[in-house]
């Protein structure tokens, strides 16, 4: 007989989801529940919502967790290089803990943008607050290794984390043994053997340093390659739209040159018309010229004619 899911996995599933749903989910959840143990509904009802930031690093959990482990592995190296009060060592992993978290920080922003939910930058440094807690840390560690936060965790300088969680899963490991009581020291050793030893791990820091450095710097061009392929997408977009526009600037270039044709081929059919009724206004001054000096010496006849006459006409008078 089906006795439904157990808590643990009503509790990933409802951490798993967008803030935005999480208190239908929960509600739907109770629901499914009371039918067959109102215990469990009661422990989901209990559930809190996460914030953006927790839910952002729940979701880093769920899609990256290799890479907070190791987070979490680099924070028991400082502690570490911490207890063998070796400064330059701690100083090399303080630094390297500091781009590591930056990057998973921004890995984290990144993931939670393909899911639909992005970030603020302020939600971002919470994101990084938390991890720091998680390197700096044991329980912050595993409280954010569980995948079940609902608030931003910070690190106190204490050993205790401050900020919002559910109770964790077991995480496998076994618990920290109390302290054996003190024993007389050991007999002398060899000390050629013992700088061996101290120089072996020496060596096994130092390679461990540097793997921890080398995944850092991949990351790290992982994310530069992820943001200059959106680079190049956006100036892809960018070309094609400047080569649209040049195509329509050239496409009302040649409308405009071949306007500005068709206008000047009209301007010196104009300015022959022009030329030629100038030439016939020349002409036709010429012709009026003419027809006026032919009146006026018409009319010069005409005086003579008429005075002619009236001479003739006084002799005819005179005569009779």
């Amino acid at each position: 007989m089906d006795s439904g899911p157990d808590f643990d996995t009503v509790a990933d599933e409802l951490y798993a989801v967008l803030p935005a749903e999480f208190i239908a989910a929960r509600t739907d959840a109770v629901a499914q529940a009371k039918a067959t143990d109102k215990g469990l509904a009661r422990r989901i009802g209990e559930l809190g919502k996460p914030t953006l930031a927790a839910w952002t690093v729940n979701l880093l959990v769920r899609e990256s967790g290799d890479q907070v482990q190791e987070l979490v592995e680099l924070g028991d190296l400082l502690r570490r290089a911490q207890d063998d009060l070796d400064p330059d060592q701690l100083r090399a992993l303080d630094k390297q803990r500091r781009q590591v978290v930056r990057a998973v920080a921004r890995e984290a922003a990144k993931q939670a943008r393909r899911a639909g939910n992005p970030v603020s930058e302020q939600v971002v440094v919470q994101v990084e607050e938390t991890l720091k807690a998680a390197v700096a840390d044991p329980s912050a560690a595993e409280q954010v290794l569980a995948g079940r936060l609902t608030g931003a965790l910070t690190y106190n300088g204490l050993g205790t984390p401050s900020g919002s969680t559910q109770p964790v899963r077991p995480t496998g490991r076994p618990p920290r043994r109390p302290s054996a009581p003190a024993e007389p020291p050991p007999p002398p050793v060899d000390l050629d053997a013992a700088r061996a030893a101290k120089a072996e791990r020496a060596a096994r820091r130092e390679t461990e340093e540097q793997l921890r450095a080398a995944r850092a710097d991949l990351r790290a061009a992982r994310s530069a390659v992820d943001d200059a392929a959106g680079e190049s997408e956006q100036a892809t977009a960018a070309a094609r739209e400047a080569a649209q526009a040049a195509g329509a600037a050239r496409r009302a270039r040649d409308d405009a040159e071949g306007r500005v044709q068709e206008l000047e081929t009209a301007l010196a059919q104009a300015r022959e018309r022009a030329e030629q009724a100038g030439a016939e206004a020349t002409t036709a001054d010429r012709e009026a010229e003419q027809a006026e000096a032919d009146r006026a010496a018409a009319e010069e006849d005409l005086q003579r004619a008429e005075a002619d006459r009236d001479a003739a006409q006084q002799r005819v008078d005179a005569l009779s």
